[in-house]
């Protein structure tokens, strides 16, 4: 009974991966994604990077990245997001749909 709960433990483990620990910077995330953090905070969640078209990119981590995100811009209603988007407003990030 013990061998089933580990495996149930391990398997959910590995289909949730990286959502379950939080970043610092770009450079703590795998390469295509970003390190997306709430305003004013040091620590946030690797996101998947894509362009306006929801295509997905594969950028260089940003050196601008490392430390607290020391803005407040970003989106502050859907509206403010291109088509097929939606913004979710703890990051002030548009994220797709």
């Amino acid at each position: 009974m013990r061998r089933i709960y580990t495996l149930c433990f391990i398997s959910l483990f590995m289909c949730l991966g990286n959502s379950l620990f939080a970043c610092s910077s770009d450079f703590s995330c795998s390469y295509g994604e970003s390190c997306v953090k709430e305003p004013y905070k040091s620590r946030g969640v690797c996101m998947k990077t894509v362009d306006k078209y929801g295509i997905r990119t594969f950028d260089a981590p940003r050196s601008s990245s490392v430390g607290p995100r020391m803005n407040n811009d970003g989106c502050n209603f859907t509206t403010d997001c291109p088509i097929g988007f939606k913004c979710q407003r703890s990051t002030k990030v548009c994220v797709k749909r």
